[in-house]
Formats: structure tokens, C-alpha cells, sequence
């Protein structure tokens, strides 16, 4: 079993304070400012069941990264999954590695440029 000095804020992975223990519904991280008491912070909490909630009882909560007053919270010191950030930059680098250069995270704002780029993909450019 896991220890409470475990506890990691599930959003930037810093470790919660002993002295925030239990947590209470208002609790935010010193560090990220994101609230502790969340469906993403909860050992019931899994996205791949109902309402991502394996407590069958509990009432159903919509927004999993807000503050709520859930009875059946037991905060986890699963909810911080910091590989998950690594992966997608490990992804994102393949991804630019395979197709020649790095991959704009903005979109275009320029219209001409954007027509111009539909046009040659779509084979409509004449020159």
C-alpha cells in the first residue's frame, strides 16, 4: 500500500503536502494552482468505465479536473502519469523526423498561402 507522502498533484506531479491531508473539497496545488479534490486524482477514477468512475455509487460528475464534493474520493498516488507528457515528444519528433522538418503547432492565418497549398494538393494549380 501506498504511503500519503505518495501523493503527487495530478495535473504538474509535485508533491502534495502532509499537512493538506485528507484533502478538503478547496485544496489547490501550491505549485500548478490546479484543485486537488478531482475525479483525475481519485483512486475510482478510470476512463475506460461509465462516467470514468469505478465507484458505482457515486453521483456522476461531469468536468474530472474541477473541484467537487464527491463522498467517495480516496485521493491516488496513481493520478500523476508524467510519461504520457515524454510520449507525445517522442511522437511529435518521429512524426517530424518522417515527414522532413518540424510541424506547425499554429495554424496558417495567411489565406493566400493556404488557397495556394489546397490548390497544388488538389492538383488545381496552373502553373
Amino acid at each position: 500500500m501506498s504511503r500519503a507522502s505518495d501523493l503527487k498533484c495530478w495535473r504538474c506531479g509535485v508533491a502534495i503536502a502532509l499537512d493538506v491531508l485528507p484533502l478538503r473539497s478547496a485544496e489547490t496545488c501550491a505549485a500548478c494552482n490546479a484543485d486537488l479534490h478531482v475525479c483525475r486524482m481519485c483512486g475510482f477514477y478510470n476512463p475506460s468505465v461509465a462516467d470514468a468512475c469505478e465507484e458505482t455509487v457515486a453521483t456522476a460528475v461531469s468536468n474530472k479536473e474541477r473541484a467537487n464534493y464527491c463522498d467517495y474520493f480516496k485521493a491516488s498516488p496513481r493520478a500523476w502519469r508524467g510519461g504520457e507528457d515524454d510520449a507525445q515528444a517522442r511522437a511529435r519528433a518521429e512524426l517530424e523526423q518522417l515527414f522532413g522538418g518540424a510541424a506547425s503547432t499554429a495554424p496558417s492565418t495567411d489565406a493566400a498561402r493556404n488557397r495556394s497549398e489546397l490548390d497544388k494538393l488538389f492538383g488545381l494549380d496552373e502553373s
